[in-house]
């Protein structure tokens, strides 16, 4: 059969609308898998964090008013048999790669019990109340507690969902009404530089997750290498310094000064009113 010149216009026209179709319904399945996988479970999470504090630090335990748990390396790599599964190749805060950090997010924690006898009290043992920096480590501790288990979303500001560096933003705003820059790559530049071995609860700590040309990934130090932050696995929770992933990737550590609490010092009511005030505009 020989078509002429609009016919052969009109097949190539109904094959593209195939083939967009076609593709239409790859992507919308694939979104739609992409999207039950990515689903949060905000008290599976907390109770993770819980655990991994109580299993992995006494001290850290003591600032939360958690009670410390010791279980057997059996109990141990049976709990944490989970951390692989979901495996996907989506990208997330600045490009971090989600099938990469499953894979070596893979130091052994417990995941047993849900605590829920959270206190904003320091015990006596524990050896000042206060961070380096004059924030009470209650109160930090207080307000990541309260957030463990927010589903993750980059770009994400909201008690809804939350990104990495806007979750240390928030942090610090409601634990000592200060407002640290918004990106983790500018966050890097508060504070002085502290090593690895130097690190103490309330430090900002910064990762490579995408480029080595900037911090693309940022928590909040707990102790006994353990920090949280808003993770694009699992939302907001509690990880090891010791995972290959984050090992691997850590850059550095970040401690606030005298001198960046009266800079970025703001009231925080004020400061809120008049966010809402411009998002209403």
């Amino acid at each position: 059969m020989i078509l002429n010149r609009n016919g052969k216009i009109n097949t190539i026209i109904i094959l593209l609308t195939i083939i967009f179709i076609f593709v239409g319904s790859v992507n919308d399945a694939e979104a739609r898998r992409r999207k039950k996988k990515r689903t949060y479970h905000p008290n599976i999470t907390k109770q993770q964090a819980i655990d991994i504090i109580r299993t992995n630090s006494e001290s850290v335990s003591e600032i939360a008013g958690l009670e410390p748990k010791v279980v057997s390396n059996a109990e141990a790599n049976a709990l944490n048999a989970t951390d692989g599964e979901g495996l996907s190749t989506e990208v997330g805060d600045r490009g971090e790669v989600i099938e990469e950090l499953e894979q070596e997010d893979d130091v052994l924690v417990s995941i047993e019990e849900f605590n829920t006898l959270w206190g904003s009290y320091l015990d006596e043992e524990i050896e000042s109340p206060y961070t380096g920096y004059g924030i009470q480590k209650s109160e930090i501790m207080n307000e990541i507690m309260g957030k463990l288990g927010t589903p993750y979303k980059f770009g994400g500001t909201s008690d809804g969902a939350i990104d990495c560096s806007a979750f240390t933003q928030k942090i610090f705003l409601e634990s000592a009404d200060v407002l640290l820059p918004r990106v983790a790559r500018e966050q890097i530049n508060v504070g002085k530089k502290i090593s690895r071995k130097n690190l103490e609860f309330g430090d900002l700590i910064f990762f490579y997750t995408y480029s080595k040309r900037f911090a693309s990934h940022v928590g909040i130090y707990l102790g006994d290498n353990l920090f949280a932050h808003a993770s694009s696995k699992y939302g907001v929770t509690v990880s090891s310094l010791e995972s290959s992933y984050y090992k691997k990737n850590f850059i550095g550590g970040r401690r606030l000064t005298s001198k960046d609490i009266a800079n970025y010092g703001v009231k925080r009511n004020e400061y809120l009113n008049a966010e809402r005030s411009v998002k209403h505009k």
